[in-house]
């Protein structure tokens, strides 16, 4: 790919922009289809990240590596998708009879229940190999699946699985000895 087009994109060059688009798209659809395999959420990503450009052009700083820059940015986008799809899960409206009002003592208390078993967690938790604390953090923490997860550490998501289950044992060993 030709470095002037990013140059003409930032100089408001719209012919620049429709190149960019045309050369770069299907091979970011592509990149963008193995992490999460739905067409229309990669196409809508695709398609901020070029609307995004465009209209941050004057913004937009110095790129030596354009399609390098554009699937970092579908990754970030995607995965950015990803959290949101995991955090909008909504409560049905039959959880909501189990809501009850508790009385300050009972609040005292599950709060210092609440506090001991935090730091027991955290502890098993530190007990955990570096590999396994991460994988545990994205997975619970940052709530991503492990195709993700896998993604971003650069290993095969059946290695991910079996440093999760590994972790969870470990964990259950730690937590039921304590």
């Amino acid at each position: 790919m030709d470095p002037k087009i990013w140059q003409n994109i930032r100089n408001g060059d719209a012919l620049a922009m429709k190149t960019l688009y045309q050369e770069c798209f299907q091979e970011l659809f592509a990149f963008g289809f193995k992490m999460i395999a739905d067409k229309e959420k990669v196409k809508d990503c695709l398609h901020e990240i070029f609307c995004d450009i465009w209209q941050k052009r004057a913004q937009v700083g110095e790129v030596n590596h354009v399609k390098a820059y554009l699937k970092t940015c579908v990754r970030n986008r995607l995965l950015k998708e990803i959290k949101l799809d995991q955090k909008t899960d909504q409560i049905s409206g039959q959880e909501f009879e189990y809501l009850t009002e508790n009385s300050y003592e009972q609040l005292l208390i599950s709060a210092e229940t609440d506090a001991d078993t935090k730091v027991k967690i955290w502890r098993a938790i530190n007990e955990l190999t570096q590999m396994q604390r991460e994988i545990i953090k994205l997975k619970f923490f940052d709530e991503l699946n492990y195709e993700a997860i896998a993604m971003m550490l650069k290993l095969k998501p059946r290695t991910v699985y079996n440093h999760m289950y590994a972790a969870i044992c470990k964990l259950r060993d730690e937590l039921s000895a304590k």
